[in-house]
């Protein structure tokens, strides 16, 4: 007589898990999707609703909907992907059937002479058909449907959009691989080589380029799924990224709600909206002379994303990127960038910085992260404390997170949100003197002026912690008195003098 398996030996008889599902005992199957369940926006309550799960593979989702009380799940599969193991066991059901008993759906019923359903106690519905989406038309009609870790596998995406589009009567939630943070091309490829300048762009992929996964045919920007999925006929389209900073391929995940009906789903609502481009320029307070090597990287970091930058010369620094700031305004500009002539950056600093603007409406501006010049110098940034008293000594383990909020930053290459700025009144720039009237310790410079008008007026700036820039300053080198070099900041010299060693 066979031996009945617990529900542990039965968990780990089934080769591959891809959802990490809480079975109602507490037990938790070893898969490591979703990313992070609740970026998805997926409403708490679908009572009555009627739901097709497509690519459900162990059903996560259609288990969430029935728990959230959906009245019918349709889960299909046609398990194509192999997850880049060529050598992995043929999937099935196995995985699915384990859930669908531990939630209860153990009442089988005969649906016709093809196909059964099951039932639970509460008489919720679930079916699971091994189906292409390309067939899914004759399942009839569904309130909601989850298109999920699926669009990138097919070989005709837009073509299971279509299909979508016609049995779906009320919202679709999408959610694929994207080529915004990612690239198996652009920019020599890799992580933090794609798109993020609001670029219509499709990758693909005829061989195994990205995720060395052979099912894997194409990758969208976020904009470009987003005007894909309207072009099908959903509308109050909203796109989003549900990883900030990935550090791996599979985390280079974008969202795409849609609705039949125009009306925006109050969750989804909340979360930054991707779908419209936003223009960018770019201004730069310079002295008639400058780094060269800081020009080179404007050129190289803002031509390609054509990013038009503003140079304003003049003797007044506050004054000049006032002005520039309006000129940005003038011509159509939703976030401008601040460079500094004196800071070295990449184009990915640039592509990163929007990015964060776009996925943190909240901020009005957001710093990078530069040191000050010296080998005293520290991050140009100050933040509050628990009692609200400004500190400029910040501890690195505070920066783990990918942004912190901070009172005051730097314009070395910095973003920032008009619709903000304007609610800001003129000066932006200001110097203010000391108590005596003087221009010493306990001035307000024109900088510090501009961050404490923001937070006079509610703003929120952030500093965004994986982004680092290089200040430039000048060094004198020396030769000691064997020829080699001695490097000195130029302000050491005119204290000290000629460097200790010196050659003589």
């Amino acid at each position: 007589m066979e031996q009945v398996k617990t529900l542990e030996e039965r968990i780990k008889a089934i080769p591959y898990w891809y959802h990490k599902i809480e079975l109602p005992d507490g037990t938790i199957t070893p898969g490591w999707a979703p990313i992070d369940a609740s970026k998805y926006g997926i409403p708490e309550d679908l009572t009555g609703k009627r739901v097709l799960d497509i690519g459900a593979w162990d059903g996560y989702w259609t288990w969430e909907a029935l728990k959230r009380g959906a009245k019918e799940v349709v889960a299909i599969d046609d398990f194509s992907d192999d997850c880049g193991h060529a050598d992995m066991p043929k999937r099935d059901w196995s995985g699915f059937d384990l859930c669908r008993e531990a939630f209860g759906f153990d009442t089988e019923e005969l649906l016709n002479s093809e196909s059964v359903y099951w039932e639970n106690e509460k008489g919720q519905r679930v079916y699971r058909v091994e189906m292409s989406v390309y067939d899914i038309t004759q399942l009839g009609q569904f309130d909601i449907v989850f298109f999920f870790g699926t669009l990138y596998h097919l070989r005709h995406p837009l073509l299971a959009l279509d299909k979508i589009a016609e049995v779906c009567d009320g919202e679709v939630y999408i959610e694929s691989a994207v080529c915004d943070q990612m690239s198996a091309y652009h920019n020599g490829g890799g992580i933090g080589k794609g798109y993020s300048q609001g670029d219509v762009v499709m990758e693909f992929y005829p061989e195994k380029e990205y995720g060395n996964n052979e099912s894997n045919w194409w990758s969208p920007t976020l904009q470009c799924l987003g005007h894909m999925v309207k072009s099908v006929g959903f509308k109050a389209i909203n796109a989003w990224l549900l990883t900030d900073n990935p550090n791996e391929v599979a985390g280079c995940r974008g969202f795409v709600y849609g609705s039949k009906t125009g009306i925006e789903n109050p969750i989804v609502k909340s979360e930054p909206q991707r779908s419209e481009t936003v223009m960018v320029k770019a201004i730069m307070s310079i002295p008639r002379l400058g780094f060269n090597d800081n020009m080179t990287c404007a050129f190289e970091a803002l031509g390609p994303l054509r990013i038009q930058m503003y140079k304003v010369q003049g003797a007044f620094w506050g004054q000049c990127l006032e002005r520039g700031m309006q000129w940005a305004i003038d011509n159509g500009a939703d976030i401008i960038l601040a460079v500094d002539y004196d800071t070295l950056f990449k184009p990915e600093d640039v592509t990163t910085l929007i990015r964060l603007m776009m996925e943190h409406p909240e901020a009005a501006a957001i710093v990078p992260i530069q040191h000050g010049r010296t080998r005293q110098g520290r991050p140009l940034m100050s933040i509050r404390s628990k009692s609200g008293v400004p500190r400029w000594d910040v501890d690195v383990d505070e920066f783990k997170g990918d942004t912190i909020k901070v009172a005051t930053g730097h314009f070395g290459l910095t973003a920032i949100r008009v619709k903000d700025l304007l609610d800001i009144p003129h000066p932006w720039f200001l110097g203010v003197p000391n108590n005596d009237n003087q221009w010493a310790s306990g001035r307000i410079d024109d900088d510090i002026w501009f961050w404490r008008q923001l937070e006079k007026h509610g703003k929120t700036v952030l500093a965004a912690n994986r982004i680092v820039l290089g200040h430039l300053e000048l060094m004198a080198s020396w030769p000691d008195k064997k020829g080699e070099p001695i490097f000195q900041h130029s302000d050491e010299y005119q204290i000290k003098g000629k460097p200790e060693g010196a050659w003589e």
